[in-house]
């Protein structure tokens, strides 16, 4: 029986150990291109924060043809309804001024419509919209297991942040599949944040140095 008690306490260590490595190593990290995130199938998502969405899939376009429109940040979002992913759309609201003065849009995209409306109560100035085949969460989607998630000690570290910003949030909705944050000007990806665990969200001064920094070319 002792034999027994300390296999499971191995394997529980083992499974500990797994799920703490970095994720790159574990379900893999491959940035998109640009030229991948352009032929993205887009549909807006309407109404208020206290509204059911709304698609029009005769609304559908591609998202080279936003890009064209001038400079733009995206944020994945892992799961609308997730206070962590909340937490990170609300730190990305604060740069709107700084957008604005450079000439860069905001948006979201999701890849599903439940509790989209919702999250826009956190990201008010950026548009949202369904990403139908998920691209922005490609070439490579990194789909972070249940178990692994709940194991890793960033998520508690995540969720302390999000409840210590009052950041509410729900369990509904599929929140397996990892986002990320890239900032796109002149036909390039000249930022990019790829999600590495739940809440795990992109560096704000990093994005504001990006922001800062590059030379955006305005039409």
């Amino acid at each position: 029986m002792a034999f027994l008690g300390y296999g499971a306490v191995a394997a529980l260590g083992g499974a500990f150990v797994y799920a703490n490595l970095p994720t790159y190593l574990t379900i893999g990290a491959v940035a998109p291109k640009f030229a991948h995130l352009a032929t993205a199938k887009l549909i807006p998502i309407k109404g208020g924060p206290r509204e059911i969405e709304t698609i029009d899939k005769s609304e559908q376009f591609t998202a080279n043809e936003l890009f064209q429109k001038g400079p733009i940040m995206v944020m994945a979002v892992r799961r609308p309804g997730c206070m962590l992913c909340r937490r990170e759309a609300a730190e990305l609201h604060t740069l709107l001024p700084l957008l604005k003065e450079k000439g860069i849009g905001l948006a979201a995209v999701v890849h599903e419509s439940k509790g989209a409306n919702q999250f826009k109560s956190y990201f008010s100035g950026g548009d949202v919209y369904l990403d139908t085949e998920r691209t922005f969460y490609g070439p490579n989607e990194r789909w972070l297991p249940h178990w692994v998630g709940f194991l890793r000690f960033g998520t508690y570290s995540n969720v302390y942040k999000a409840k210590k910003a009052k950041v509410e949030g729900n369990m509904e909705g599929e929140g397996r599949l990892l986002g990320g944050v890239y900032l796109i000007a002149n036909n390039d990806i000249v930022y990019t944040h790829l999600e590495k665990e739940w809440g795990d969200a992109a560096n704000i001064d990093e994005v504001r140095a990006a922001i800062e920094t590059f030379n955006v070319k305005t039409k």
